[in-house]
């Protein structure tokens, strides 16, 4: 019976990885319950984002620091950077590879006739304004969805069944979530949040830390949703920097879903993926169990 619960080191990752898991759903119904009374703007809103991934990275980190007490571990076995290292090297290097991915979709996309820009959305201050809120809302994005989705949950995942399993689970888990909750979703935008989740997974396993991750994922949502002033969920950003028209069909410029979900998205991961495998040779996490 106690080999069921007990792996002869420790609790077996299974039951840990339950645990967590209930931690994040009581932890978020109180968050939800504390939030009723904010009144947030309607529709895809920098505002709104903020508020609800600020409280989504209260929860993972709260969830997290109960699980590391009980198990005697530190936040950087779970791959969480330090605080000095929150904005480092990696963090930057990470941002750079969010920056041109996207670039390079769009880039495909207008050859391909998908993609024309009116001019700015905005101007003057209204203009700085949003630039500044979408910066700090994608940030908020890439923590709270890079600690959350990955952090403990996968290290105790890789810890049960492996990493490449746990990574290849957690890529279909986190595109079913976005295909389940989003609306108008498609097959397209899970087959692309699998790949990118890959693309992150590999990078966290490659570099040691979620620091190039969270850099990737705000570098990479900021591009679409603001720059590049694409729709997320059958809607355009408020505030949004361009005037942007995507002609064209679902397949050029990923249609309701945006850029994300164009099939160029397909192309441009699979090519990132292969390049990270090249630029960073030497696997770094999770460290092996003493």
């Amino acid at each position: 019976m106690k080999k069921i619960f007990h792996n002869g080191r420790e609790l077996r990752a299974g039951w840990r990885l339950i645990l967590f898991c209930l931690l994040v759903v009581v932890l978020f119904i109180a968050l939800r319950r504390g939030a009723e009374h904010l009144s947030l703007p309607a529709g895809l809103h920098p505002v709104s984002l903020i508020a609800f991934d600020a409280g989504m990275l209260v929860v993972a980190l709260l969830a997290t620091a109960i699980m590391a007490r009980f198990e005697h571990r530190s936040f950087a076995v779970y791959g969480i950077p330090r605080w000095r290292d929150l904005f480092g090297r990696m963090f930057w290097r990470g941002a750079v590879w969010g920056l041109v991915m996207p670039a390079a979709v769009i880039l495909m996309m207008f050859l391909a006739g998908g993609y024309r820009v009116h001019g700015l959305n905005l101007t003057g201050s209204a203009l700085l304004k949003f630039g500044v809120l979408w910066l700090v809302a994608n940030l908020f994005i890439g923590f709270s969805e890079e600690i959350l989705s990955r952090g403990y949950f996968l290290y105790t995942l890789a810890d049960g069944i492996g990493f490449w399993a746990a990574a290849i689970l957690n890529a279909i888990g986190f595109g079913a979530l976005h295909y389940f909750t989003k609306p108008d979703e498609r097959w397209e935008d899970w087959v692309a949040v699998m790949l990118i989740t890959i693309f992150v997974t590999l990078a966290l396993r490659r570099t040691g830390s979620l620091a190039f991750p969270i850099g990737m994922h705000a570098a990479f949502d900021f591009q679409n949703i603001y720059v590049f002033s694409g729709m997320n969920g059958g809607l355009f950003a408020t505030g949004r920097l361009l005037k942007a028209e995507f002609p064209g069909s679902n397949r050029i410029t990923g249609g309701l879903l945006g850029p994300e979900a164009s099939w160029f998205t397909f192309v441009v991961t699979i090519a990132a993926i292969a390049l990270l495998h090249f630029v960073y040779r030497q696997a770094k996490w999770p460290l092996p169990q003493k």
